[in-house]
């Protein structure tokens, strides 16, 4: 059977770019190894690393005075790593709109003092509508979570806060435009739209970085001075971040992607509007998320059923998170226009047996 894959992450890949994965796992660009094999220290590697960070560039649009890093350990490592290197006479404060939010301000106070900003649904909208308050303002850095893929909330207007941003981007980058006038640092976990787990990608504004004590993974001025080799970097992932970007470029960039995510998400949120007397969307309609869109059944029974019928049409990933429940489809850059017909035929054959 195939397997249409809606999963939140490490999420489906393009065909395209898993032909050329599986030929270079057997021999990379006839060099008589693996590319799992492949030195970090080699030509062949650090020709991989340099297109990687200038597809980047190109996609995102990076200005000059921005640097790029790989490391490991994810977003979750993010949390101590900033907390380690923005200097304690710095202040901050960590905007919460769900779950990925609050696990950062966690993590952020057991290392530095932070302000914490909680905004339930309604009160994200009059935040980024209205001047901040001057405790907030004062505040040297700001950490966001652009799309909290557990509770589909996504704050795509981040440029209207008037603060210097940390942003964790791990599951929207690439899908949407934006300016990098008060962004400080912003980083990705690879394996949303971007490729796979074990690599994550971190753009520094250089008058973020700066000198230290601190041990050496947790050092970013060592790490950048060493262009992401201080130590071996996870090279399969990064290689796969060369493809995809590669891919995603040929596609025609974040324009292209930015307008699938509009198309796709609108679907099934008509989709699910249509059927709203079986099923409930909890956010609000401006902060509805376009990567991870989540609904809850009114009637819960609907819901398992609803579950398991996905399951035996191939529909695989769609489960809500364990600490929420409900329904959650994440239409990640790699989904294609064939799988979303093919959802949403499912779930209106199965609205209409309702």
């Amino acid at each position: 059977m195939i397997r249409y894959n809606f999963s939140p992450g490490p999420a489906k890949l393009n065909n395209s770019v898993l032909e050329i994965v599986n030929k270079n796992i057997i021999e990379y660009q006839d060099e008589g190894i693996s590319i799992l094999e492949i030195s970090h220290r080699s030509d062949s590697f650090e020709k991989i690393l340099e297109t990687t960070k200038k597809n980047l560039i190109e996609l995102l649009k990076i200005p000059s005075n921005y640097q790029i890093l790989f490391l490991q350990g994810g977003a979750t490592f993010q949390n101590t790593f900033l907390g380690n290197n923005i200097n304690q006479k710095k202040s901050t404060s960590n905007l919460i709109t769900g779950t990925w939010g609050q696990k950062t301000y966690e993590d952020f106070i057991k290392i530095r003092d932070s302000k914490k900003i909680l905004l339930e649904n309604n009160q994200i909208l009059e935040f980024l509508n209205q001047p901040l308050l001057d405790d907030i303002q004062s505040t040297d850095y700001m950490h966001v979570t652009s799309n909290e893929t557990i509770e589909g909330i996504q704050i795509r207007n981040f440029n209207k806060i008037e603060n210097d941003l940390i942003i964790d981007s791990s599951s929207d980058i690439g899908s949407y435009k934006f300016d990098w006038d008060n962004v400080a640092y912003l980083y990705a976990g690879a394996q949303k739209n971007l490729g796979i787990p074990g690599v994550t990608i971190s753009v520094v504004r250089d008058d973020f970085i700066e000198k230290n004590d601190n041990p050496t993974y947790l050092n970013l001025y060592k790490l950048i001075n060493k262009d992401s080799l201080l130590n071996t970097p996870p090279t399969f992932a990064i290689y796969v971040l060369n493809l995809v970007t590669d891919w995603m470029l040929t596609m025609g960039g974040i324009s292209y992607f930015e307008r699938q995510s509009i198309e796709y998400s609108s679907d099934v949120y008509v989709l699910l509007e249509k059927y709203d007397d079986h099923v409930t969307l909890p956010v609000e309609n401006s902060l509805r998320s376009r990567m991870n869109i989540v609904f809850n059944f009114k009637n819960e029974k609907n819901e398992q059923v609803f579950i398991q019928e996905s399951l035996n049409h191939g529909i695989i990933g769609i489960k809500g998170h364990r600490s929420v429940g409900g329904v959650r489809i994440s239409l990640y850059n790699s989904i294609d226009r064939p799988s979303v017909d093919y959802l949403l035929e499912f779930m209106n054959s199965f609205f209409q047996k309702l």
